[in-house]
């Protein structure tokens, strides 16, 4: 089995120099890939500026001063950042073990706060939600649905063709600046209300790419790069928050450059998948399993998640890290979630009971044999 120098292995995806210089005379993606028949998409800098514009949208249409927003408690809190400024009230409902909607408690929160404008339905680590079920409880209660694809690479199956407005982030799985991608049927309206905000390119880039090109330099040269510390299990990863939406030509240009490799991408993060799936199948399930154990056709992993014993756990983590392999939490749950553990006890238990483990393209073979190999080896010791 292949060693490596202690943190050369890349959390993220990387663009190599030829990507680079090829997507200066490249066109411009239009996010068709993204979209089905009728539908449209538009640009922004992560699906959380995406959540937030249509709920501003949907407000105005309605003619309303004020909102409720139905949202799973196990959710990132810095998402909800550019939400947060809107008129609304954010009710955050119950997930299950399966991080499904608690369906047999969110009848109780719609008598509590009525029943919302907007229903948020998240595909978690790229597999899909229960659109079905919750396109039934959106006709029920008058709501319309949102679903939030941050997770997935490509819209399949049933995600993105029934709600009112979908949302991707493809930064999350493509070595691509942060850009986030809207879509919204020609029909509800949300189109004749958005307008792209692009700039042909700013410093923000130019740092990227040369930020980007030495952490590829330094994991191709097996060169440590990443930092040392080790961040608490118990807290939170706080990650810059950048308030300007607007994205720059550059990111489509590089974007459409990779949209004809998705396919590739797809099948190298299923591979590797099944590589760390493998590795701990032979242990109890009380101890450590997959959060997913079966790999549904088309899905595209963005992580690897997996639920292990809490009284393990933390061990795992800070020895896992010791060795140079990125294990980490997810995620920085809302302050709301966690000042209220009776009413949000799986959220809390889910916290402190996943870790995840990259499963990227820019990642070799070598790479994710070596954290699968120590990741049982850790677990069994």
């Amino acid at each position: 089995m292949a060693i490596f120098n202690r943190l050369s292995i890349p959390i993220t995806t990387l663009p190599n120099i030829w990507q680079l210089l090829s997507s200066i005379l490249a066109q411009q993606s239009s996010g068709s890939l993204w979209c089905s028949r009728e539908q449209k998409a538009f640009f922004s800098r992560g699906s959380a500026w995406g959540i937030s514009e249509t709920v501003k949208i949907l407000l105005k249409l309605k003619k309303k001063t004020k909102g409720i927003v139905f949202l799973p408690d196990y959710f990132c809190n810095q998402a909800l950042m550019p939400l947060r400024p809107q008129p609304v009230q954010l009710v955050f409902y119950p997930v299950t073990e399966t991080l499904a909607p608690d369906w047999s408690l969110i009848g109780n929160l719609v008598s509590q706060y009525g029943s919302p404008d907007i229903f948020i339905l998240v595909h978690y680590f790229g597999f899909p939600g229960e659109i079905t079920r919750a396109i039934r409880f959106c006709q029920q209660v008058g709501s319309e649905l949102l679903e939030d694809g941050a997770h997935v690479l490509l819209p399949f199956g049933e995600i993105g063709k029934h709600s009112w407005v979908t949302v991707f982030s493809p930064y999350k799985l493509l070595p691509v600046p942060k850009i986030g991608i809207l879509v919204a049927s020609e029909k509800t309206g949300v189109i004749q209300e958005i307008s792209d905000k692009k700039k042909r390119v700013n410093v923000d880039i130019y740092k990227w790419i040369g930020k980007r090109l030495l952490q590829s330099f330094l994991t191709n040269c097996k060169i440590f790069w990443r930092n040392g510390k080790v961040i608490p299990f118990e807290l939170d990863a706080v990650t810059k928050f950048n308030e300007h939406p607007s994205i720059n030509t550059f990111s489509l240009k590089l974007l459409k450059l990779l949209e004809f490799n998705l396919d590739h991408y797809k099948t190298v993060r299923r591979m590797y998948y099944k590589i760390v799936a493998e590795q701990i199948s032979c242990i109890d399930n009380d101890v450590a399993r997959p959060l997913f154990p079966f790999l549904p056709e088309n899905v595209c992993p963005y992580l690897f998640p997996i639920r292990l014993h809490e009284s393990i756990i933390e061990d795992v983590y800070y020895r896992l890290n010791k060795v140079g392999i990125p294990a980490q939490t997810w995620p920085d749950l809302p302050p709301e979630v966690k000042e209220n553990p009776s009413q949000h006890e799986m959220a809390l238990k889910l916290r402190k009971s996943i870790l995840t483990l990259p499963i990227h393209q820019s990642l070799t073979k070598d790479h994710v044999e070596f954290m699968a190999h120590s990741l049982r080896e850790v677990i069994l010791r």
